[in-house]
């Protein structure tokens, strides 16, 4: 039996299916608009930087140097605490990435999946030293706001100069980078935008173009929550930074009462008792040692020293960092190759539970990347739009 085929109506014509947003632009990377040179030897505010009308922002490069110094030791999580601050705020004010300070925005890019060589402490502009005047330090950071480039997801309408995106940030004083510096220490911040241009409405074929990229609206937030740990001893602890949304990943950073870094490793609970979600673990029994054989294999991170900086230098871990990843179920395994259908999609009241034995005082902190999916509150938990349905 032949299959009938449907006979349109005089004058109707077949609706085509617009083609990608991507056919229609390209991406645009835009400098020269901030440009700001402070004197950091006690902590300030910076120059807020309103972003101008571009098209579809896909995020921020920060190219920080800082200069002037003839002495000076490096302290602990520099160069990147020179910033205390940074935050993204969004046209309503509310931040999209951040506040947190400038340590934690490093560890979204080192962390976060959104480059093929993530770690700013060790491309090829990266220095760090108390003692070469012209060059103290040079680093680049990113702030993200699409989430995978392949579609694509997450880029952010800037089209209004009225209403803008706006990024904020603090300097600390220069001995929280070096200790006992000599010498007037320099910090100049310039910013670029990395955005699409408005996309063309139609191929040279006369075939549609999306005007939008998919799941329009769609918007990934980082933010930092923190847990105190009282003393040596078990905690059990209900994790509730960014619950009600779908998770992308979730880091944690294992600090001391002065804030140091130093004893995460040998504070971190060993093995992980469990991380529950709901009903079911997500981790359990867990040693840290192989937890961070996990998290060499995920991101390429091979060498067996921590906090590596330094100029083409082997990757390594951060010290007191641990990650659990949702969005390496894709290429190559490797965080950012990822299909968004791995997420982890929570409610306002779900159970989040931490369960291990710290061996000293001091913070828990969570860093957190979670995913608002375009269509407001009412969608919040709806992942289909980012996977097309599937």
């Amino acid at each position: 039996m032949t299959t009938p085929t449907m006979q349109k109506g005089k004058g109707q014509q077949q609706q085509q299916r617009p083609r990608s947003f991507l056919v229609g632009t390209q991406d645009v990377i835009e400098g020269n608009d901030h440009d700001v040179t402070y004197t950091a030897t006690a902590a300030q505010n910076g120059t807020p930087w309103p972003l101008q009308a571009t098209g579809w922002l896909r995020g921020l490069y920060l190219l920080c140097t800082g200069t002037g110094l003839t002495a000076g030791t490096v302290a602990a999580d520099a160069p990147f605490n020179i910033f205390s601050n940074i935050e993204l705020d969004d046209v309503n004010n509310e931040a999209i990435f951040g506040p947190f300070d400038g340590y934690s925005a490093f560890l979204t890019n080192k962390y976060g999946g959104y480059h093929f060589a993530d770690d700013p402490a060790t491309q090829s502009t990266f220095a760090l030293s108390g003692t070469t005047t012209t060059n103290n330090f040079t680093f680049v950071l990113y702030i993200p706001l699409e989430i995978v480039a392949r579609d694509p997801i997450g880029p952010v309408a800037s089209v209004n100069n009225t209403a803008s995106l706006t990024l904020k940030y603090s300097l600390n004083a220069t001995a929280t980078v070096f200790a006992t510096p000599t010498g007037t220490l320099a910090v100049r911040v310039r910013g670029t935008q990395d955005f699409y241009w408005e996309p063309r409405k139609a191929d040279k074929q006369g075939r549609p173009i999306s005007p939008e990229p998919p799941a329009s609206g769609t918007t990934q937030y980082w933010t930092q929550g923190s847990y105190p740990i009282a003393g040596a001893g078990l905690i059990n602890a209900q994790l509730i930074t960014g619950l009600g949304y779908p998770f992308r990943e979730y880091l944690w950073i294992s600090r001391d009462n002065t804030g140091s870094r130093a004893t995460g490793e040998t504070n971190w609970p060993d093995p992980l008792i469990g991380l529950k979600f709901e009903a079911n673990m997500l981790l359990s029994q867990l040693p840290k040692t192989l937890w961070a054989n996990i998290m060499s294999r995920a991101y390429g991170y091979t060498s067996g020293t921590a906090d590596t900086r330094g100029a083409g230098l082997l990757v390594g871990k951060e010290n007191g960092v641990y990650t659990l990843n949702f969005n390496d179920d894709f290429f190559l395994n490797k965080p950012g190759g990822e299909t968004r259908r791995s997420y982890l999609v929570t409610s306002p009241g779900s159970n989040f539970i931490f369960n291990g034995s710290f061996a000293g005082a001091g913070n828990l902190y969570s860093l957190v990347n979670y995913i608002a999916p375009g269509g407001g509150a009412n969608a919040r938990g709806n992942t289909a739009a980012l996977t097309g349905g599937q």
